[in-house]
């Protein structure tokens, strides 16, 4: 399980949630982020369109490669995301319920066309 250090979120043109990794680098974090840009979705295919995941730890990852949001599910101290490719489960003790109403917040915001599966 991965342990969250910090949250931040965006919302404008682009709706982000960028979770801050425990890692073991000379940063100390790495970074997991959602993100979604439906001003121009509609320059992308119906198949690219929706909330991409990027890890930082990905060192071999093509970068033509999109990995899409399928599902969140959030709960008292976790958070488990589900891509297409892989899961994540990141700790988020010690975040404060303010900062999860947030990421709730931009999270609505993302699939306003349901394109990701969110639990609470």
């Amino acid at each position: 399980m991965l342990k969250v250090r910090f949250i931040h979120c965006e919302t404008g043109d682009d709706l982000i949630v960028s979770f801050a990794l425990v890692a073991d680098n000379s940063f100390g974090v790495e970074s997991l982020t959602l993100m979604r840009s439906p001003k121009y979705e509609k320059f992308l295919y119906p198949y690219e369109r929706g909330v991409e995941l990027s890890y930082e730890a990905d060192v071999d990852k093509n970068d033509d490669e999109v990995e899409l949001l399928k599902s969140i599910r959030i709960s008292a101290n976790m958070i488990h995301l589900e891509t297409i490719k892989r899961t994540f489960d990141l700790d988020s003790e010690g975040i404060e319920k303010e900062q999860i109403n947030r990421i709730l917040q931009v999270l609505a915001k993302m699939n306003f066309d349901r394109s990701f599966k969110l639990v609470q």
